[in-house]
């Protein structure tokens, strides 16, 4: 397996607050937030762009642990829809560092 580097930003300096994490020889980008960080997430011009997103939280019935997997062509405005949804807890958002992923790559 070859070796790879991965680089996190902690634009607050805390770990379990807004995250972002890069891999070498990836173009790809993670971008994770707790829900009490939603409004910062939402900032970020790289939710601008297409990609897939997960949120997980705990079934409320259940207690189980519970996961949303969606996609969009701009996930800053599907992720302002899941607002109203109350499971969630933690988001998790992946995207292009390029512009060659695209609606059609991330279904």
């Amino acid at each position: 397996m070859p070796s790879a580097t991965i680089k996190l930003f902690l634009p607050r300096g805390d770990a379990k607050s807004l995250r972002t994490a890069e891999i070498s020889n990836w173009t790809g980008m993670a971008i994770a937030a707790p829900r009490t960080d939603l409004d910062d997430l939402l900032l970020r011009e790289e939710l601008d762009k297409a990609g897939v997103y997960i949120l997980t939280g705990a079934d409320p019935l259940s207690g189980s642990p519970r996961a949303y997997i969606g996609e969009a062509e701009i996930i800053r405005e599907r992720l302002k829809q899941h607002k109203s949804k109350e499971f969630w807890t933690s988001a998790v958002v992946f995207v292009s560092k390029d512009e060659n992923l695209t609606k059609g790559h991330v279904r």
